[in-house]
C-alpha cells in the first residue's frame, strides 16, 4: 500500500497546489486561474488552516479550510482537488479526515458546496456522511449549481 503523508500547507507548496487545482475539475469549469488560485492558498498558509498531501514526496492533493470564518454555522471546506494520478488512493479521505478532526474540534458542522455537474465529488462527500442542505443556483457560472453540504459531529462520550 501506498504511504500517503498529510502535513499543513505552505508557501513552498503554492505551484504545486496551484497546478492542480488550474488542471482539474470542478475548477477547469468554474474558470478558476492561477491567481484565484494563489490568493485563496495564500489566504490559507497565513491563516493556518489547510494541508497536503504527499506521496513519495510529490503533492497528490490539497485541502483548504476554514475553522471559524467560512459558515456562521460550523467550519467550511474551501477547496479539495487530488491529482488524477492519486485518485482512487484515499488521499481524498485522507485530506478529509485532516480537516474534519481540527474543524471538529471547535464547531459542531462541517459544510461544504459541491458543484452540481461534479457527480463523483458528491458520492464522495455523501459517503463520508455528508448531507444536502440547499442549492445555490447560477452560482459561478450561468446554468451549474453549488450544493451546500453539511456533515454533523457524533456527540462525544
Amino acid at each position: 500500500m501506498t504511504e500517503i503523508e498529510v502535513r499543513r500547507i505552505g508557501y513552498e507548496d503554492i505551484e504545486s497546489v496551484c497546478g492542480i487545482m488550474v488542471s482539474i475539475d470542478p475548477y477547469v469549469t468554474l474558470g478558476y486561474t492561477r491567481d484565484m488560485c494563489i490568493d485563496a492558498v495564500v489566504s490559507n498558509i497565513e491563516e493556518g488552516w489547510g494541508a497536503v498531501a504527499e506521496i513519495d514526496e510529490k503533492i497528490a492533493g490539497f485541502v483548504l479550510f476554514r475553522v471559524f470564518d467560512g459558515f456562521p454555522l460550523g467550519g467550511y471546506i474551501r477547496a479539495l482537488g487530488v491529482h488524477p494520478e492519486y485518485r482512487s488512493m484515499g488521499v481524498g479521505s485522507r485530506l478529509m479526515d485532516y480537516a474534519e478532526n481540527i474543524i471538529f474540534k471547535y464547531r459542531r458542522n462541517v459544510f461544504l458546496l459541491v458543484s452540481s455537474f461534479n457527480e463523483r465529488a458528491i458520492g464522495f462527500y455523501m459517503g463520508r456522511g455528508y448531507r444536502v442542505v440547499g442549492v445555490i443556483e447560477n452560482a459561478v457560472v450561468e446554468g451549474l449549481h453549488e450544493i451546500i453540504m453539511r456533515k454533523v459531529r457524533k456527540d462525544r462520550g
